[in-house]
Order: structure tokens, then C-alpha cells, then sequence
């Protein structure tokens, strides 16, 4: 997957100019040391940028609303590979709805990371965290909390992240907790699906309510 991330970067840098983009979800984390399994590669940026990664590819990007996410949507294939492409994302929770745009301190904080002689931006995994919470995504949000405990998390970003997030009190008090104490279960009515195990190839975990038939583009 290392080499179809590192062409795939090239082409939505181009797309993105300067605009912001950022590798989010499982992708990011695993390039920071979590065990996230996922065939797939998830990016957030404009819809600007989205529009503009399906011209240059021949496809169509679309908004779509679903249950946790709403989002100028591309998906396709590179090299077999499901890609995920999702402008000016609305993430919505039982409590909280998180807008990446809006949230200046995400794009502040991504990560800077080497892959195939490419420099991948991706999300941190404080946000990944918030994330992982807000989405009731219990596995994901427990495996996070034990990689940051065991290295120095920045407890600055994530209060800005949630600042500038406007999350709800008891979004911020499961994040704190399963930092600082391992936490309780996220939720007594977690979603049923909670890991990236559960998903099918080609479907988003941050997209779970279906995907369109992907084209495997010819880049």
C-alpha cells in the first residue's frame, strides 16, 4: 500500500495547490504506530480540491449525507486499492458534529510523515482520538488511548481541538479519561460497528452507509 500512497500523494497535491489536505482515519494511524487494520486510504481537504482530483481523474465527486458523515465524496480505485476523498467533511456524532474546515488547529498539527520518498500530511492522532469518540468507534478510540499513553500526547492540541471543535462535556471527559485512566467503554449504545475488521473492502469506516461503485482510475 506504501507505493500506491506515496503516487496517490503526488495527485492530490496537485489537485490541492494550497488548499489543505490531510491522510485521516486508519491510514494515519497506522502510519503512527496503531494497529488500524483497513484495506483502504482515506483523505479530507476542500471540496474544492475534491472537485478537483475528479476532473483530473475522469470522475464524478459528489455531496452525500450520511449517518456519520457528509461529505463532497470520491471514491475509487488506485492499483486495487479503495480511496476515499471527502470535501469540507461534516463527522457526526451522538453529541457532536466535527468539521475539519473549521478547526484550525487540526491543520495546524498534522504530521509530517515520509512514505516512498513523499511527504505525507496526515492528521494526528490526538484528533484521531477525538475522532474515534465522537464516532463511538470504541476499538479504534482504546487501541489510540494506549499508543499516546506510552509517548507524550500534547494535551494543548487536544484542548484546541476540542475548543475549536465546540465538542460536548461528555465527549471531552471520555477523551480525558481513556488518556488518563484507560477509560470507560465510549458508550452503553455504541454503534454496532466499531472497528475497521467490520467493514467490507471498498466500504469507509468514516463512510459506513455505502459506497457507490468505485472506477479504477488511470493514473
Amino acid at each position: 500500500m506504501d507505493a500506491t500512497l506515496s503516487a496517490l500523494v503526488r495527485v492530490v497535491e496537485e489537485a490541492a495547490g494550497d488548499n489543505p489536505w490531510a491522510l485521516v482515519g486508519a491510514a494515519s494511524a497506522r502510519m503512527q504506530g496503531v494497529e488500524a487494520p483497513s484495506p483502504n486510504l482515506e483523505f479530507i481537504t476542500t471540496s474544492t480540491t475534491s472537485e478537483q482530483l475528479a476532473e483530473m481523474l475522469g470522475l464524478d465527486a459528489r455531496w452525500l449525507a450520511g449517518r456519520q458523515l457528509a461529505a463532497q465524496r470520491l471514491h475509487f480505485l488506485r492499483d486495487s486499492v479503495p480511496v476515499f476523498v471527502f470535501g469540507d467533511a461534516q463527522f457526526q456524532g451522538r453529541y457532536d458534529a466535527l468539521s475539519p474546515r473549521d478547526i484550525p488547529a487540526l491543520w495546524d498539527a498534522r504530521m509530517r510523515l515520509s512514505c516512498g520518498g513523499v511527504t505525507v500530511m496526515a492528521t494526528p492522532l490526538e484528533w484521531e482520538l477525538l475522532l474515534a469518540v465522537v464516532l463511538d468507534n470504541t476499538e479504534r478510540a482504546s487501541e489510540i488511548a494506549r499508543v499516546l499513553r506510552g509517548r507524550e500526547w500534547d494535551g494543548r492540541l487536544l484542548t484546541r481541538l476540542m475548543r475549536e471543535g465546540h465538542v460536548h462535556a461528555a465527549t471531552e471527559q471520555a477523551v480525558w479519561q481513556l488518556l488518563e485512566q484507560g477509560g470507560p467503554r465510549l458508550a452503553p449504545a455504541a454503534r454496532a460497528r466499531t472497528g475497521d475488521e467490520s467493514a467490507a473492502d471498498g466500504e469507509s469506516v468514516l463512510d459506513p452507509d455505502g459506497a457507490p461503485d468505485a472506477h479504477e482510475d488511470g493514473e
